[in-house]
């Protein structure tokens, strides 16, 4: 699965940086940590995770104040999977700490005026590794970036953000479903824009 999703990056994201030379058009590379917290809001009383993000975009400009940017991050996840039972007694509550790795392919337009910028679109994001399959699913959803940008010089800029991504999973879903369980994260970002 990570073969497929790094050679599906490629497979994007050559073609634009070529079209975008032959085109003349502004090529930017910005690289971005993210930590934040979300949660599955319909599934079972206390499942929520934690979130370290490391990626990458391209940024293709298309007139001064829009640009097309298309990525790849890698999102570590603690999942704290909680639940209430009965021991006979009393109500207790239990949990489980779950560790997960999700790939995500985003592709975002975004609008930039003066040190403001607002970037949307949509992403699709597989989970892999030590999970349970619960989480181990294919999600589609759109991400809402909303933050500043501080000139360096010319050619770079320091970027602060609130990320903002609502997804519904496409595995593991009820039969008379088209979509299973819903997912909100909210991830501080903070990148580092060079143009080239």
């Amino acid at each position: 699965m990570k073969k497929t999703f790094t050679l599906l990056a490629l497979a994007v994201l050559l073609p634009l940086f070529a079209a975008a030379q032959f085109g003349r058009q502004p090529v930017s590379i910005i690289g971005h940590l993210s930590g934040g917290w979300g949660g599955f809001p319909e599934k079972s009383i206390g499942v929520q995770h934690w979130i370290g993000a490391v990626g990458a975009d391209a940024k293709i400009g298309l007139t001064n104040s829009w640009s097309l940017l298309v990525g790849l991050d890698y999102q570590f996840r603690f999942i704290n999977e909680g639940y209430t039972g009965y021991n006979g007694l009393y109500n207790t509550y239990n949990h489980t700490l779950l560790k997960g790795h999700y790939l995500r392919l985003p592709v975002r337009m975004e609008y930039d005026h003066n040190w403001f910028y607002l970037a949307v679109g949509p992403y699709l994001e597989k989970g892999f590794g030590n999970i349970t399959e619960t989480y181990d699913v294919l999600l589609v959803g759109i991400n809402l970036e909303l933050g500043g940008r501080l000139e360096l010089n010319h050619q770079d800029h320091l970027r602060i953000g609130l990320l903002n991504t609502a997804g519904c999973s496409l595995q593991n879903r009820p039969s008379n479903s088209l979509v299973g369980y819903y997912e909100l994260n909210w991830l501080l970002r903070v990148g580092y824009e060079h143009r080239l």
